[in-house]
């Protein structure tokens, strides 16, 4: 019966670890979509403060 318990307790830690590991390639997902976005922000300013794009 012990051995039953200890495996509950550790595949219950298993799961646990790749749900966190799941929401940490979401946030880490997130992250780069923002700093592409903020890439992307900064090229279009450079390009309007040089004259290159008037409108959009």
């Amino acid at each position: 019966m012990h051995g039953l318990m200890s495996y509950r307790r550790f595949g219950r830690a298993r799961s646990l670890r790749s749900e966190r590991t799941l929401v940490q390639a979401r946030s880490l997902r997130r992250d780069r979509a923002n700093a592409r976005s903020l890439r992307s922000d900064r090229a279009l300013a450079r390009a309007r403060r040089n004259g290159r794009l008037v409108s959009m």
